[in-house]
């Protein structure tokens, strides 16, 4: 068999490096591979699970570690399926990188979650205090926007609505905002699809007057 092309097999982890800040961390490596389409019955079969495949690659068996990203031709593409036909080799189907939403190598934005404790003020009074959670890596969707009239005279308030998609933790609530490159957002619902504890999808929206 011709091994005809070159691809990077990337691994991507999340790290933590401390006060709740996580990051991703990207391990990669250069294997030989032959380039291949999707066949047509890959392709629809992947559509009923919302995946786009657009290339496969196969590599020999003993070069793939389970990584989820793959680089060629200075292209990104992430990993949604592998197919082995023998002991031998592995066929890596593979989909553009703006098309993949849900794993850790899609998640090139960066997120702050906030929320809001009680402390004692200098008058023995009780008042929130904002306070940082976490510093994630997150893909953030901008799905719409509006204005609406609140009431009060030549004043209009403009509302933006995301979609933040981050890795899956169980302490993210509703009561909890989000600050994007220093923006406040107030979370509005959070979607765990599937109940797999996977990802979570936040709704989140700024308000700005």
């Amino acid at each position: 068999m011709m091994w005809r092309d070159i691809v990077e097999l990337i691994s991507v982890t999340e790290t933590h490096s401390g006060d709740n800040v996580y990051q991703l961390t990207e391990t990669s490596r250069t294997v030989f591979a032959n380039k291949k389409t999707v066949n047509r019955d890959e392709y629809y079969k992947a559509l009923t699970n919302d995946l786009r495949p657009k290339l496969s690659f196969e590599i020999r068996s003993m070069e793939y570690s389970d990584e989820q990203k793959l680089r060629h031709n200075g292209l990104d593409y992430n990993i949604i399926r592998t197919y082995s036909r023998n002991d031998e080799t592995v066929e890596l189907i593979c989909q553009a990188y703006e098309d993949v939403q849900t794993n850790l190598a899609s998640l090139r934005d960066t997120i702050e979650i906030w929320k809001n404790v009680f402390v004692e003020n200098s008058m023995g009074e009780m008042s929130p205090q904002p306070e940082r959670v976490f510093t994630l890596p997150a893909h953030i969707e901008y799905v719409g926007g509006g204005s609406i009239d609140n009431g009060v005279e030549n004043v209009i308030v403009a509302n933006s609505t995301i979609k933040v998609t981050i890795k899956y933790r169980p302490n993210v609530s509703t009561n909890m905002f989000l600050k994007i490159d220093g923006n406040r957002h107030e979370i509005q619902r959070i979607d765990d699809p599937l109940n797999r504890h996977e990802t979570l999808i936040i709704t989140a929206e700024r308000t700005v007057i």
